[in-house]
């Protein structure tokens, strides 16, 4: 019985519109009743859930619906999204990863899929993983060369994997990946590198930290 309730405080947290809501807890509920009766296999067997959930009044959209909830094991309770915008499954869409909204985000380096319901990552080509993250080692001057690997202040730049003297003026850094292509900014304004080499704000960046709104000294 537990399932079903389980089942029902999954499609509660979907953010659907109110008739796909009420018809999951239809479905929900018809299975946790007929569960009690006994019948629960010979309505497994013989009751179509996707048919039951799936009501788009557009063939096309109706289409998508029941072939979603077939790609996701005829379970529409792991289901997100609506008639009009489309479907996808929980077990596997990296926007909507083991519960509607949960987005597999990739980091710098990083390609992001979501398998049976969870986030997995892994490096891009090119690229090796130190210690849970995916570095460039030809570039990154916290694992230059070598996982773990940090340049000295006397060589702050990595360059094909060796520590090298800054190359940039003005008290910039160099950065490999910046909107434009590699090259040298300020850490200390750059949105796209505010603090160190990769860290992009959502807001301004000032003195080395991201703010979502305006900074208190503006």
């Amino acid at each position: 019985m537990e399932s079903f309730y389980d089942e029902f405080s999954k499609s509660l947290a979907a953010s659907v519109p109110r008739r796909e809501s009420l018809r999951r807890m239809g479905a929900v509920f018809a299975g946790a009743v007929l569960g009690q009766l006994g019948l629960g296999t010979a309505w497994a067997k013989g009751f179509d859930h996707c048919k039951a959930f799936c009501r788009c009044s557009n063939r096309t959209e109706q289409n998508a619906c029941l072939a979603a909830c077939r790609n996701c094991n005829s379970n529409p309770t792991r289901l997100c999204g609506s008639c009009g915008s489309g479907y996808a499954c929980t077990d596997h869409d990296v926007r909507n990863c083991g519960s509607c909204g949960n987005f597999c985000q990739p980091g710098q380096y990083e390609t992001a899929a979501c398998v049976s319901g969870q986030c997995e990552y892994s490096c891009v080509v090119g690229t090796v993983n130190c210690d849970g993250t995916c570095a460039d080692l030809a570039n990154d001057f916290d694992n230059c060369g070598a996982c773990g690997n940090v340049c000295p202040d006397t060589a702050p730049d990595c360059i094909d994997g060796v520590c090298s003297p800054n190359r940039c003026s003005g008290g910039q850094v160099y950065c490999p990946h910046t909107p434009v292509g590699p090259g040298c900014t300020d850490l200390q304004f750059d949105g796209y590198n505010c603090g160190a080499c990769g860290i992009v704000c959502g807001g301004p960046c000032l003195d080395g930290v991201c703010y979502s709104g305006s900074p208190p000294e503006w």
